[in-house]
């Protein structure tokens, strides 16, 4: 998705409209100023933009996500994330097919993708349930993880790893 004007507004329109789960999240993790503390850690990346029907039967913006390469550029292993807006509950489907070919391009290019969800986010966690992330807490050593925060992960299967429940 190219940057600019465009996406900056998208961007804050799901961040203005984040579902109740997603905002309990992002307030746990970032605080008092985590709206800008959100759109400063995202602003400079390859943002997905997820479009579908709101409430008033219009196309906007529902869910945001992308894979952050936190070692180095070409790195096999990313952070994955996603926030999604209240008009998601409208395009469950949809989201979840965008969330499989995301996730299945990713595979491709990833041998490790991780991060780490409120423990409340009982959506979120269906769905990467469901997209082959794994919960069975083997954090990493050393990986500092905030109160109500759980760790998940996903080995892809492209060298033979599998994800162990």
């Amino acid at each position: 998705m190219p940057k600019g004007e465009i996406v900056k507004n998208e961007i804050e329109y799901i961040l203005d409209n984040l579902r109740d789960e997603d905002m309990q999240e992002v307030q746990a993790l970032w605080k008092e100023n985590w709206r800008n503390n959100v759109y400063n850690s995202i602003k400079s990346e390859e943002v997905i933009i997820l479009y579908g029907r709101g409430f008033q039967k219009t196309k906007i913006p529902i869910a945001m996500g992308g894979f952050k390469e936190l070692f180095e550029k070409n790195s096999n292993i990313a952070c994955a994330w996603m926030l999604t807006g209240n008009e998601a509950s409208l395009n469950k489907i949809k989201v979840l097919k965008a969330l499989k070919q995301a996730i299945k391009k990713a595979d491709e290019k990833y041998d490790l993708m991780y991060n780490y969800i409120y423990k409340s986010n009982h959506t979120a966690k269906k769905w990467l349930s469901m997209l082959g992330f794994c919960f069975n807490n083997p954090k990493p050593e050393g990986l500092k993880i905030e109160k109500d925060f759980e760790f998940f992960y996903k080995l892809t299967n492209r060298k033979g790893k599998k994800c162990v429940y």
